[in-house]
């Protein structure tokens, strides 16, 4: 049976990263809902062993293109709970959708 955290906000505001997302708990999966991009970008995740730690990437991104909107992606989590979104581009207001999932 899944377990679903709550939705949060990853909001990228004239940058490339995220402020940090504590998503309460570990999850071995993270859910990821991305608005219309400004510009072409890579997405990735970072991830941190506790809040305000050291930030390493997670695994490869995703490629999307301009105008993509409402696009959903499942990331491997692995046990992270402090996460930040990171795109190769800088976006405006961008309010990007994340939650953890268990099994």
């Amino acid at each position: 049976m899944s377990v679903y955290g709550d939705w949060l906000a990853a909001t990228l505001t004239s940058s490339t990263t995220s402020a940090e997302v504590n998503l309460g708990k570990d999850y071995d999966f993270l859910e990821i809902q991305i608005p219309e991009l400004d510009s072409a970008a890579t997405i990735k995740i970072q991830v941190a062993e506790e809040a305000g730690g050291d930030y390493l990437d997670l695994g490869d991104g995703i490629t999307t293109a301009a105008g993509t909107h409402d696009y959903h992606d499942v990331f491997k989590l692995g046990g992270w709970q402090f996460i930040k979104v990171v795109a190769s581009v800088s976006q405006d207001d961008v309010k990007i959708r994340v939650r953890g999932m268990r099994y």
